[in-house]
């Protein structure tokens, strides 16, 4: 095996006054840093256990009650009474699924809705009220759409 053959482009890089074993010592040194550091770097990782960002003895310590009720307010959504009528302005409509979203005061998100009827449903920018659930994921989901009366829609 000879490596001069094998390496002669990478070895006519180097400059003309080198030795050759000088040339090889080089090439060689650049081969073995390029293979060598990277397979010893994957080999540390492998072998190093992961830290926690904060170690649990040093955690601070929160009385469980203060930090457990506003947690478990803002993690829940506000409960949609299915008989209960509510507001809000039509915000996006898909005519070719035919379906909607409304933007509420009391629902953090969208709300979501389909039209039967494609000639019937609101329009984008209509104020309509709705009843609603919620619908997987507890996404809310509007199953009764009307118009808001004239008289009554605001702006």
């Amino acid at each position: 095996m000879d490596f001069e053959a094998m390496l002669g482009r990478a070895m006519h890089l180097l400059p003309a006054d080198w030795s050759d074993g000088a040339k090889l010592a080089v090439v060689a040194g650049v081969i073995a840093v390029c293979f060598a550091v990277p397979v010893i770097l994957m080999l540390s990782a492998f072998g190093r256990k992961r830290t926690p960002a904060v170690p649990a003895a040093k955690a601070v310590r929160a009385p469980v009650a203060a930090v457990a009720a506003p947690l478990k307010a803002a993690a829940r959504t506000p409960n949609l009474d299915p008989e209960e009528w509510v507001s809000g302005n039509v915000v996006h409509f898909d005519r070719q699924r035919a379906v909607g979203l409304i933007r509420c005061d009391r629902v953090k998100g969208y709300v979501r809705f389909e039209a039967a009827d494609f000639r019937r449903a609101p329009r984008v920018g209509e104020a309509v009220r709705f009843k609603g659930r919620h619908g997987a994921r507890r996404k809310p989901v509007a199953y009764v759409v009307e118009r808001l009366p004239a008289a009554s829609r605001t702006g």
